[in-house]
């Protein structure tokens, strides 16, 4: 009986998701005035891009990306992600930054896929679509990068119409990023059916790859405390980075 509530609960927590958010704050250690920011910002100037020019310290939760021109162009200023859920906490300052937005939707529960449209110098920038249905064509684009979310799995096919080479994309986190750069996508559905005879990719094995490169580059320490979330979801451990 004790197992079956385990398992239970066990289930529960897997279930919840959270909300992407990242708090700007004036002081070191998550101290003084915080700016909190749940939206997506097109364009911070010019109330927000010079109150950001004072940020000693941030959290976030989710992944979130700035650029220091509007509508999402140019250089990175941000590149963060917390993909499962860890507050995360950074003493740091912040460049100047006119937009800012966090990848795919707000509720990282939602099957999802997010494409890019990209830049000359950010695969991640530029136009963003997001579909939640059973299929999705007619792009406008031909997307450079691709984010997945709630653990869903979809195909994309090199043709608009659902024909030609295609490529199953599957996730067991929340949150998670593909770089399009020698695959062709111009048309999804969601899922994965061996009738498609589709390439796999395994977008977790990248991003236990990619994060064991962080690792070493950023070392961490981690806090022996939780912090609740403000969303009523399960505590999670906050991450404090150098």
């Amino acid at each position: 009986m004790l197992l079956r509530l385990f398992s239970f609960a066990t289930s529960i927590f897997l279930a919840l998701g959270f909300v992407q958010e990242i708090t700007f704050y004036t002081e070191p250690n998550a101290g003084g005035d915080g700016f909190l920011f749940r939206s997506k910002q097109p364009d911070l100037s010019p109330h927000y891009s010079s109150q950001l020019r004072m940020v000693r310290s941030y959290c976030y939760t989710g992944w979130w990306i700035g650029f220091n021109e509007t509508n999402y162009s140019n250089q990175n200023t941000l590149n963060q992600d917390s993909a499962n859920g860890t507050v995360v906490c950074r003493n740091a300052t912040f460049p100047l930054t006119m937009s800012l937005r966090y990848q795919g939707p707000l509720d990282t529960t939602t099957p999802s896929v997010s494409i890019y449209s990209g830049t000359i110098s950010n695969y991640a920038g530029g136009i963003e679509r997001t579909f939640t249905a059973l299929a999705a064509t007619n792009f406008g684009f031909v997307p450079k990068y691709m984010v997945l979310t709630g653990r869903s799995s979809w195909t994309g096919f090199f043709n608009d119409d659902f024909t030609g080479n295609s490529t199953c994309f599957s996730t067991s986190e929340l949150v998670a990023q593909v770089y399009l750069t020698e695959i062709t996508v111009r048309s999804l559905v969601k899922g994965c059916d061996a009738k498609y005879e589709s390439e796999y990719y395994d977008v977790d094995k990248i991003l236990v790859a990619a994060g064991s490169e962080n690792a070493t580059r950023y070392p961490t320490r981690y806090s022996q405390h939780h912090y609740p979330h403000p969303h009523g979801f399960p505590l999670r451990t906050t991450r404090y980075e150098n």
